[in-house]
């Protein structure tokens, strides 16, 4: 009969076979221990694994570290300043191709951003193939509120800031402070427009008439969108595209949204039209595919505000990705996929 013996104080494996003593090689060692953790892996997943494999809420899809066959509900969060489409079209077309995806819930919570990549995001909800609804949070301003205009059926909460149908390309002319500090600077250009908006200079006549053209064109790029996807007048559009910012409740006044509603409310809606019945599962875009488990970890206590686990590992995170390495340079994951650089705004809050 044989039994396994470990003696941590002598730091060695022993076999006994009939009261004999036999030491086991470094190799053999290596091999009873990996099979060992092997054994505790594959536990700890089934564990996981089976305690998931029901669970549909309204949050966070926990049964994406594995994957599931139930069919759902797409999420697209986007939650920063619009300046790259990059990764919401990743997002739609991964959804896309996504045979257990049936719609796609867009969930806004942006200022507004840069006009390219808003109109890019809002071209790709337009053209696609499954059904889209988009739910506000906070704020849906601006460029965000472009992109909400390309879904089917637009939800707002009552107190969601949106609106803000307008375009801006902010200036500062720096020329005051430059003489205070006895600085000239100048430059050799090709054209008079080169410098046009030039920090160290007023902007000239004919320059503001060029930014102006520039402005108004794009804006009423914005107001077809907006005509074109909720379905108003175009005098009526005019009318509300000067900039302004609206309530959720005034904006379904005006047409700009179509119900009042939480995120729920928007899922349940877009499960029974694409035929889901009861509950539907949210299942969110695999961006982070090497940290799911930790993700599953973080989320799992998403509905305590208290919960120490998730501010812990937030902390842990920020600690391990953060510029200072100092303990008040953790940041929690949802805030890392900011992105920095030079953009055009929006008009936005």
């Amino acid at each position: 009969m044989f039994f396994i013996v470990s003696s941590i104080g002598l730091g060695h494996i022993c076999l006994m076979e009939n009261n004999q003593k036999k030491t086991l090689s470094p190799l053999s060692i290596v091999f009873i221990l990996s099979g060992g953790f092997f054994a505790i892996f594959l536990l700890v997943s089934a564990v996981i694994w089976f305690g998931m494999g029901g669970n549909t809420d309204s949050g966070r899809n926990n049964s994406a570290i594995f994957g599931s066959g139930k069919d759902g509900i797409g999420v697209l969060e986007i939650h920063e300043v619009i300046m790259d489409s990059k990764k919401a079209l990743k997002v739609l077309k991964e959804f896309e191709e996504n045979d257990r995806v049936k719609g796609v819930l867009i969930r806004l919570n942006s200022p507004g951003g840069a006009v390219a990549p808003s109109q890019e995001i809002y071209e790709a909800v337009k053209a696609f193939p499954k059904p889209v609804v988009a739910s506000m949070e906070s704020v849906a301003a601006s460029g965000a509120y472009y992109i909400a205009c390309g879904v089917e059926r637009v939800f707002a909460n009552s107190g969601t800031l949106t609106g803000s149908i307008g375009v801006i390309i902010p200036f500062m002319n720096l020329s005051g402070l430059l003489e205070w500090a006895k600085v000239k600077q100048y430059s050799i250009k090709t054209g008079k427009f080169k410098d046009a908006g030039a920090t160290y200079r007023d902007m000239g006549p004919d320059e503001r008439r060029v930014f102006q053209a520039l402005v108004d064109d794009v804006l009423e790029q914005f107001k077809d969108a907006v005509e074109t996807g909720r379905k108003l007048p175009r005098d009526q559009v005019t009318a509300l595209a000067d900039g302004r910012i609206f309530s959720g409740r005034q904006a379904m006044r005006l047409g700009l949204v179509d119900e009042l509603g939480t995120i729920t409310d928007a899922s349940k809606y877009l499960a029974k039209k694409v035929g889901i019945e009861g509950e539907p599962k949210l299942i969110y875009p695999n961006e982070r595919k090497n940290f799911r488990l930790l993700q599953y970890l973080m989320d799992m206590d998403d509905g305590d505000a208290g919960s120490d686990s998730r501010s812990t590992l937030e902390r842990l995170v920020g600690l391990a990705i953060g510029s200072s390495g100092k303990p008040s340079a953790a940041l929690p994951l949802n805030r890392l996929n900011l992105e920095s650089g030079v953009y055009w705004l929006w008009d936005g809050v």
